[in-house]
């Protein structure tokens, strides 16, 4: 069976138009096609004539210009010898295809392997990459007024019967990061920054993935990504502090390494941790407000919750211990 013959469906049981995306993208010729799991876009994995490509259908909230900006950005990283993906033109020419009302992408396989957890020079690698992505994209206009996480934590905390203690924990933050935005530098930022965004060869970082969530922001919001995905300290699925505390020794590591190919101002510094916390009040504040609104959440719903909840406690237990992690990125 071809691949255009069989039946490749995407997360919501929904056939895949494989044989319409054989005819977009020959690439010499599809062997094999598979779907690739996570994430909210689609990813198909194709082995080909021309080698292992990637197809991408993005998510439906994704707007022409979104995808373009995204598109030129993979090219002017490229041009700069910065390990962004390849993108492939469709028989077309087109760098994307609107197909059934959804946008299409291919892109060039990158070889190598995945972030290696056990080991502290990948978590230095992710600090030096992300310093370099900052200093190739340094030049581009990036005008942000403040950070979504910021606009959503202010609509949140003006909603009708949010618990007072967490309403006021909210406007601090608000309080304090609004104060350190004049002084924090904009960049268009990578905004996906985590582990699974590398591709290794050994030590060496060749490949660069998942620029979808790339935006003009704050430039210490990637480091908060970073931070908070490669020091997330995994325990047991089901146990209260699965993925709540952060590894300090792990987050010393990246912010080192970082501040030694890239100078943070003082403020970034000082934000660092409030970005932490003001993510886990999003999380935590936006499945709230639909339990406010009426909805009825499931039981993974009240556990993310519930995780969210100790993520903060965790984060007001050692305060001062995350202060001191984050000045590392000055010494």
């Amino acid at each position: 069976m071809t691949p255009s013959e069989s039946s490749v469906l995407d997360r919501a049981g929904q056939a895949l138009p494989v044989a319409e995306l054989e005819g977009l993208w020959p690439l010499g010729g599809w062997h094999s096609v598979s779907p690739l799991p996570g994430g909210k876009n689609e990813h198909l994995r194709v082995a080909a004539a021309d080698g292992v490509h990637y197809l991408r259908r993005s998510y439906r909230a994704k707007t022409r210009d979104e995808l373009t900006g995204q598109l030129r950005l993979m090219r002017l990283l490229r041009d700069r010898g910065f390990p962004a993906p390849e993108v492939v033109p469709a028989r077309t020419g087109a760098d994307y295809i609107e197909l059934f009302g959804r946008w299409w992408i291919a892109t060039r396989g990158v070889e190598g392997t995945p972030f290696d957890d056990g080991s502290p020079e990948h978590v230095r690698a992710l600090g030096r990459t992300l310093a370099r992505y900052h200093a190739v994209v340094a030049d581009l206009p990036a005008v942000a007024a403040e950070p979504a996480v910021l606009s959503e934590l202010r609509s949140r905390a003006g909603e009708q019967d949010v618990e007072p203690a967490l309403r006021a924990r909210t406007v601090h933050v608000l309080n304090q990061l609004t104060g350190l935005l004049p002084d924090l530098p904009r960049v268009v930022v990578h905004g996906g920054a985590r582990r699974g965004s590398l591709v290794f060869a050994g030590d060496e970082v060749v490949g660069v993935l998942d620029f979808d969530s790339a935006h003009p922001d704050v430039r210490v919001l990637d480091l908060a990504v970073a931070v908070h995905d490669v020091g997330k300290v995994y325990t047991r699925l089901g146990e209260d502090d699965h993925k709540v505390a952060l590894d300090l020794g792990r987050v010393t590591e990246l912010l080192e390494a970082y501040g030694r190919e890239a100078r943070p101002t003082a403020a970034e510094v000082e934000a660092l941790p409030l970005l932490l916390e003001a993510k886990r009040l999003k999380r935590g504040l936006g499945r709230r407000s639909r339990v406010l609104g009426g909805e009825t959440l499931s039981e993974n719903d009240h556990a993310k919750i519930r995780l969210e909840d100790h993520r903060l406690a965790w984060l007001d237990e050692h305060q001062d211990a995350l202060a001191a992690a984050c000045r590392a990125v000055l010494a």
